[in-house]
């Protein structure tokens, strides 16, 4: 059986509604997401003599199998997690987009594979237990992560990962081996010059933005000041018909948050935006918090995620439908500072110590820490050397003993291996755990205000391309993140936001926060008993809050983790082993 709960976005009519059958009545699909690309699609199928009753993507979608079956998915540029039933081969498909923007969950119980975008209502199935995953557990109580490529924090759910597809036999329901179809490239496949390479980007970035304005309802984008949305912005300024109204939606910074106005203020006037902003006190988060928790269906890390969740109230307010988002750019156009490390690391070895030298040399000169940098470095080219460092690093949260007792491992982020070792650490990025992660809060942060929430620096031709790039194109020359993306929109993002070095991201007085979070007190006693918790430590930060002491922005961090834990337990009635 097949069920969709629908939000139009294409083809607004009856027509497009799910589930989806084709004209010969042997395949049905329902689709979460939207094909970018379907226009495209469509005019090449119409040429190999298809025909089609909608304008919807989800019908091109089907005419796309049928004519290419599992080659379709090397075609497609969208966010979609889709459930394609075969009835010729007998055989069901669930197949989930390249990187983990639209979610899909399955579960096996007494009648067979039950499947959604949601995990709750898999909860609801007869044979679905409320056990929590003790690996997953023990990774979010380290990590404050909480995607973990394939698993939840259920025990009897799992996750499709991104990129992957599990072909399914409808006489062998409980034989399911996901596989991956789709993965970034691995070695450099261009030696395109920087100058080239800046204009490919560019190109690219356009005709993503043009792909992801496609709608049948109102869209908006978010807008931080930072590199990656105001770019978003400007190419969406230069792109689109003249007069296209651009709504942007933003956080700005209360009283002890870094307040990142001047830079919203250029971007959207540069764009001739029309612009909507949001300031959030603490009273507010207290109200939203328990739907907050709710909508998210599994603890999170750190409250800032909040400042999203109020942005798309805010467009849906406005009267948006869908909404652009700038993430993803950072991971694999190297924005993060570690990332110097990495390009470091490929040039120690034999023949480029020189070429190391000079470039850790105009890093340095840029602002960057000489130690940092060794550290790091070193460590990525000789893992073994961190491996003491490592192995004792742990967090005081998890209770070594239950550790022990379950037999649990912590999952293992994978190093960088070969002689590209940024390019590598780039790739990674894309898989596990940075993008998914983030996909999985956005995604149920604007489902919550059914919204379709959309990331144009997400899809495979420009991250493919990317990637194949030398990884001298990566980081400028004084250590300057982006350099790619900043000079491939040099000429329509004001010079502001263009120069901007420091990374910020949504901001809150943590301490203060937590201070008015409801019920916190109780929360942090009930993580008490929960047996993969310390109680030593639950109890001296329950302490602290009871004598009403300031916690140091670590320690805020941590009794917020607990909290969190201690809520969605109540939440979801969940069972510890």
């Amino acid at each position: 059986m097949l069920g969709h709960r629908r939000l139009a976005i294409i083809d607004l009519s009856n027509a497009g509604a799910q589930p989806m059958s084709a004209l010969d009545g042997t395949l049905h699909l329902i689709l979460n997401g939207e094909i970018y690309n379907h226009v495209e699609l469509r005019v090449e199928l119409e040429g190999l003599g298809h025909r089609f009753r909608s304008h919807s993507d989800s019908e091109v979608l089907l005419a796309a199998w049928a004519a290419w079956g599992l080659g379709a998915l090397d075609r497609l540029v969208g966010m979609f997690a889709f459930a394609l039933l075969d009835e010729r081969r007998k055989r069901l498909y669930l197949v989930r987009d390249q990187f983990a923007m639209k979610p899909l969950y399955y579960a096996t119980t007494r009648d067979g594979l039950a499947f959604a975008s949601e995990i709750p209502p898999l909860l609801a199935l007869p044979g679905v237990r409320r056990t929590a995953d003790s690996g997953a557990l023990a990774d979010f109580l380290v990590k404050a992560v909480n995607n973990h490529v394939g698993r939840t924090m259920f025990a009897d759910v799992r996750e499709l990962p991104g990129a992957h597809l599990a072909e399914i036999a409808l006489d062998a329901p409980l034989q399911i081996e996901p596989r991956r179809y789709w993965s970034p490239p691995t070695t450099q496949t261009s030696d395109a010059s920087f100058a080239e390479a800046t204009t490919e980007v560019r190109r690219l970035l356009e005709e993503s933005v043009r792909l992801h304005f496609r709608s049948d309802v109102p869209v908006g984008l978010l807008l931080s000041g930072g590199q990656d949305s105001s770019s978003l912005l400007a190419v969406a300024r230069h792109v689109m018909p003249h007069g296209t109204p651009l709504h942007t939606f933003s956080y700005r910074g209360g009283a002890g948050a870094f307040d990142e106005g001047p830079f919203i203020d250029a971007a959207r006037e540069s764009a001739g935006a029309i612009g909507h902003e949001i300031r959030v006190t603490p009273d507010e988060w207290a109200a939203d918090l328990s739907a907050l928790i709710t909508s998210q269906g599994e603890p999170f890390g750190s409250p800032v995620i909040y400042m999203q969740h109020r942005l798309y109230g805010a467009a849906a307010a406005a009267g948006m439908r869908v909404v652009l988002d700038g993430q993803g750019s950072d991971e694999y156009f190297a924005g993060y500072d570690r990332f110097r490390s990495g390009r470091l690391a490929s040039l120690l070895r034999p023949g480029s110590f020189r070429e190391c030298a000079r470039v850790a040399s105009g890093y340095a000169a840029g602002g960057a820490r000489w130690g940092a940098l060794a550290r790091g470095t070193l460590s990525l080219r000789w893992p073994a050397l961190s491996r003491f460092r490592r192995r004792r690093s742990s967090s005081p949260l998890l209770d070594g003993a239950w550790l022990a007792a379950t037999g649990s491992d912590l999952s293992t982020l994978q190093r960088p291996v070969g002689p590209d070792v940024l390019r590598e650490m780039l790739r990674g990025e894309l898989t596990a755990p940075s993008i998914p992660w983030l996909m999985r809060y956005a995604d149920r942060n604007a489902m919550a205000f059914s919204i379709e929430n959309r990331q144009p620096y997400l899809t495979p031709p420009l991250v493919e391309y990317v990637l194949g790039l030398p990884e001298a194109h990566f980081i400028g020359a004084d250590g300057l993140s982006k350099q790619l993306l900043r000079e491939s929109v040099r000429d329509i993002v004001p010079a502001l936001v263009r120069g901007r070095r420091a990374k910020v991201g949504f901001d809150v007085p943590l301490p203060t926060w937590l201070s008015r979070t409801p019920n916190l007190l109780e929360l942090l006693e009930e993580s008490c008993e929960i047996p993969a918790v310390s109680r030593s430590v639950a109890q001296q930060l329950a302490q602290g809050v009871r004598e009403a002491r300031h916690l140091s922005r670590p320690m805020a961090f941590n009794a917020w983790r607990l909290a969190t834990l201690a809520a969605w337990a109540r939440e979801f009635s969940v069972e510890f082993a």
